[in-house]
């Protein structure tokens, strides 16, 4: 199921069964500073691929709307 919540004033979608991981990893693993890397480098380039501390790998993508969504690759 797809879940949406905001997070550092960024509207986040993932699907809670694939992508939640991600979404944890930016949100509890890493500080804000490192976090922005990444809403920056999807900010220029429409998406910014990282790994989390387990090797998954997952992709923060901007959408048309100015929201983001997380996927797992």
């Amino acid at each position: 199921m797809i879940q949406k919540d905001t997070f550092y004033g960024y509207y986040i979608s993932y699907d809670d069964e694939t992508a939640y991981d991600g979404f944890v990893y930016l949100r509890d693993y890493l500080d804000r500073n490192e976090t922005m890397v990444f809403f920056n480098e999807a900010n220029r380039n429409g998406r910014a691929d990282y790994e989390d501390a387990y090797g998954r790998d997952f992709t923060l993508i901007k959408n048309s709307d100015g929201t983001f969504t997380i996927e797992r690759r």
